[in-house]
């Protein structure tokens, strides 16, 4: 007579069991596995001076975006005694040589756009000088090309459309500084939220100038399914008292009033500047919604710089980040965006999805 192990024959029913069920639900892990396939990648940063190590581009190139976004302060050449532009030139021929470019292009494409150190004067504006001839060094640097709209007209804002598996991504890039009226100094120096500059009402004043702002009414009117917006300087954070949109509240509700306008219901905002990291979000009066990651610094964080302390809100998501940093934006074939800050071992410090289902 056969004799049977029923603990044995049990526990193996039970292993084939759970084995059929796994196998049954591995469609679904595939599917789901499928489902977070990363179809474009763009990565930024900014605040990258010449004079310092750049470790942080070996996590950068590990990234293998299809665009890296240069969002200001590509060099640090502004002379404080307003004496010509040496400084910035010598700036950008040391520069060439520590951005790893050949490495870069090899996956990325490269946009860029200048902010105050690259443009020859520490929180400059239309008032400069030399910024023709500022932008003739950002336009050789860069290797803009001849027929590149931005050699024949005054300032450096540009568009930029690429096409994805989900639709139509519309890069615009705002000068902030080559149009810009004077801010307004504050009236008590280092105070929370009124350190350097405090808001000025003045209707004459402008962040892009006539001309600029007319582009950015067309441009916005252009179809496409993803926009991202490109300004050096921040929008959406009201906690300090440094440049920032809000400066000038009546130009940041100009720019709030056309997002209305076009009805775009979700906009993405990169900007740099800060020294620090963050996320922030805000809705205009229709409730459209603006999301903002700020990339700051590369290689001059201001958790090395000063006793840095952390900025008030209100549209701060999380704290901000104070060592160096750069960020990215992953658009996934499920129809949403992930905005991350990353640190120089390519480890995700904070970071927001963005749902992108209205994208047919």
């Amino acid at each position: 007579m056969v004799q049977f192990n029923l603990k044995k024959i049990n526990r193996r029913m039970f292993l084939y069991g759970g084995s059929l069920a796994l196998l049954s639900f591995f469609p679904l892990f595939k599917k789901l596995k499928a489902s977070s396939k990363i179809i474009y990648k763009i990565s930024c940063g900014s605040c990258l001076t010449q004079e310092k190590d750049q470790p942080i581009w070996k996590s950068i190139l590990r990234e293998k975006s299809d665009i890296f976004i240069f969002m200001g302060d590509n060099v640090y050449g502004d002379n404080k005694n307003n004496s010509g532009l040496d400084l910035l030139k010598k700036a950008y021929e040391k520069q060439k040589i520590k951005i790893p470019f050949k490495k870069l292009k090899e996956t990325n494409e490269i946009f860029s756009i200048w902010d105050d150190h690259d443009y020859g004067k520490n929180d400059g504006g239309k008032e400069f000088e030399n910024k023709k001839e500022a932008k003739d060094l950002f336009l050789k640097f860069w290797d803009i090309p001849a027929d590149d709209i931005r050699r024949n007209r005054e300032g450096l804002y540009f568009s930029k459309k690429r096409n994805t598996e989900i639709g139509t991504i519309q890069f615009i890039f705002l000068d902030t500084r080559y149009f810009r009226s004077p801010l307004k100094p504050t009236d008590k120096k280092w105070a929370p939220k009124k350190e350097k500059y405090t808001a000025d009402y003045d209707s004459k004043k402008t962040y892009l100038g006539n001309e600029q702002w007319n582009w950015l009414k067309e441009t916005l009117k252009e179809k496409s399914d993803v926009i991202v917006l490109i300004s050096s300087i921040q929008v959406l954070a009201e906690g300090h008292g440094f440049e920032k949109w809000g400066n000038l509240p009546l130009e940041k509700k100009r720019l709030y009033d056309l997002i209305d306008e076009n009805n775009i219901a979700k906009l993405i905002i990169l900007s740099g500047d800060r020294h620090r990291a963050g996320i922030y979000k805000d809705k205009t009066k229709n409730g459209n919604e603006i999301y903002e990651l700020t990339s700051s610094s590369l290689n001059l964080a201001a958790g090395k710089l000063f006793k840095a302390s952390e900025e008030a809100g209100p549209n701060r998501i999380w704290p901000t980040y104070l060592m160096e940093n750069y960020g990215t934006l992953e658009i996934n074939n499920n129809k949403n965006v992930l905005l991350s800050i990353k640190d120089l071992n390519q480890q995700t410090k904070n970071e927001i999805r963005i749902d992108l289902s209205w994208v047919s």
